[in-house]
């Protein structure tokens, strides 16, 4: 029996986990909401069961096991449950927390272990016990596949331009956004220009411009596919300190033959109201709805925000 086929079905067969409640509601804007249409604000607790919650950098949605994974820049993987009443995000329950292995078993180490990006794949096609996690990695940049228990099952073949290091201006700027693109399979969009400029890369080699939203500081942190087949990336400021502050935008991409046209959809600005830390993850949820969570860098002072909302 194939390694594969032994984790679905102990998945398959395994008992339901047992849940716990680790939110607590929270208001995101101090006013109203003129950028996005929200639709549920928590504020994550740091422990649950004695597992650390906590450094969330990715989110993926499967629909067939009704689980939003997390996984955090220190490979570890979340399983939780959003709870939900009329169309709204009430509250979020842990239901466990594994370490990412490599296929031989193994926990990540060292800058093997720097998860950053993740996408949902088998995630609704009305079968359980098949998903698989695509995650990205910075400082080995590379992307790899995993199962929901946390251990490789495979990689994915990058061009040389995103499988070196070395092309990167710094370790940590390299590859926090992943998803699979139906005409192009997997793609991916390093989170700053590299020397020869930004691209947006299919595994296969093809690439195209990409332009950054303006502003100072800004980052690639999150790229999902939406239901129309374009593609949502979330770019990201965040200034800690007395100080600091936090701006996310929202683009959607469509590629027209050799060219990615861009729209932005939605700016959120903590100079206008609302209330953000370091976002980085983001999913699709249903029904035109997505997820975005905050990654507190294991920091008393900051805050694991989940938000989920629609656009106007």
């Amino acid at each position: 029996m194939s390694r594969r086929l032994l984790s679905a079905l102990l998945i398959a067969i395994s008992p339901a986990l047992p849940a716990q409640s680790i939110s607590t509601p929270v208001t995101a804007f101090a006013d109203e909401e003129p950028a996005i249409q929200l639709q549920g604000a928590v504020e994550l607790a740091r422990e649950a069961g004695g597992e650390k919650i906590g450094s969330l950098s990715a989110l993926a949605w499967d629909h067939d096991e009704q689980i939003l994974h997390a996984v955090s820049d220190e490979a570890h993987l979340y399983h939780f449950r959003p709870l939900f009443e009329e169309g709204r995000l009430v509250a979020v329950d842990f239901l466990e927390r594994r370490r990412l292995r490599d296929e031989d078993g193994d926990k990540l180490k060292g800058d093997k272990r720097d998860s950053e990006g993740m996408h949902l794949l088998n995630g609704n096609n009305g079968k359980r016990g098949d998903s698989e996690l695509l995650i990205a990695f910075e400082r080995k940049p590379r992307i790899d596949r995993f199962s929901p228990d946390g251990r490789q099952v495979g990689e994915i073949e990058l061009p040389e331009a995103l499988s070196k290091a070395s092309h990167y201006n710094a370790p940590n700027h390299a590859l926090e956004a992943v998803t699979w693109h139906p005409d192009h399979g997997v793609m991916t969009l390093p989170q700053r220009p590299q020397d020869d400029g930004h691209y947006l890369f299919a595994a296969s080699g093809l690439k195209w411009p990409y332009a950054m939203a303006p502003g100072r500081d800004n980052e690639v942190v999150a790229l999902e596919t939406m239901e129309d087949g374009s593609l949502l990336v979330m770019e990201r400021i965040y200034q800690s300190g007395l100080f600091g502050g936090a701006i996310v935008t929202f683009r959607r991409g469509v590629i027209d033959a050799d060219r990615l046209e861009l729209e932005t959809l939605a700016v959120i600005d903590s100079r206008d109201g609302w209330r953000l830390d370091n976002f980085e993850g983001l999913a699709r949820h249903e029904n035109g709805r997505y997820f975005i969570v905050s990654d507190n860098d294991d920091k008393a002072s900051r805050r694991t925000l989940l938000y989920y909302f629609s656009f106007k």
